[in-house]
């Protein structure tokens, strides 16, 4: 086990969901020498609606095409755990695992989805995943009795400074990404194993439509948004 220094450790419940998300953040980061890991949770072999495609290949293809998207973001490492689409659980194992990469990579920054977006009709993964990385970095991750065998791997508490949590209602920062939006709209279009080409198209012009909403009334073109929240630092 080796401990790292890294600036932003982003949680995605499928493959290139964080793009659509941060993306635009993510660019701007690694091009100002930033390291910035993703972690992907699921493999994505449900996220169509098109029968003809077997779970089997289309896991394979998201898995390429998020591959794809990181390295448009010049983000030079992705780890994949594989687990199934619309099948994360709340469970003491997967919120072991969220909390030893935390304290494995020991971010400054931690990103996930919102878990609270829509609350009664989003996607049960995107629900799950943000929960858990909000719990494992406050308070588990500075309990250390709750993980007494990570510690005896190597594992230290760790402070994590703030929480960027994306696909929000919630927003209260926002981020100029005029200069990567392009970066973005590369990154998001990598996905398309499971979409139709009219479906590319509504896509692409929504990435830019969004990022227009979220500069509005400030000095720049297209922006970001999330809600900031800063650690305790403390139990």
């Amino acid at each position: 086990m080796k401990n790292k220094g890294t600036y932003l450790l982003a949680f995605s419940p499928h493959p290139t969901d964080i793009e659509m998300g941060i993306g635009g953040t993510v660019a701007r980061l690694t091009q100002e020498g930033k390291e910035v890991v993703f972690v992907v949770c699921t493999n994505g072999e449900t996220s169509t609606s098109n029968p003809e495609i077997k779970p089997d290949e289309l896991a394979r293809r998201r898995k390429q095409e998020q591959m794809e998207a990181a390295k448009i973001l010049r983000v030079k490492e992705v780890i994949f755990l594989d687990c199934p689409d619309m099948g994360l659980e709340d469970t003491a194992e997967f919120k072991k695992e969220i909390l030893r990469l935390i304290l494995q990579y020991r971010p400054e920054i931690v990103s996930a989805c919102d878990p609270y977006y829509h609350i009664y009709q989003s996607n049960p993964d995107h629900r799950v995943l943000g929960r858990a990385v909000l719990d494992a970095v406050w308070p588990t991750a500075l309990a250390p009795n709750a993980y007494i065998d990570l510690q005896e791997k190597g594992y230290k508490l760790h402070k994590v400074q703030e929480m960027w949590l994306w696909q929000t209602e919630q927003s209260n920062t926002y981020v100029d990404i005029t200069d990567t939006i392009e970066l973005k709209r590369q990154a998001v279009n990598c996905r398309g194993s499971e979409r139709t080409a009219s479906f590319k198209q509504e896509t692409d012009a929504g990435v830019v439509e969004r990022a227009k909403i979220a500069a509005k009334g400030r000095n720049y073109k297209y922006g970001e948004s999330y809600y900031r929240l800063e650690v305790l630092q403390r139990l």
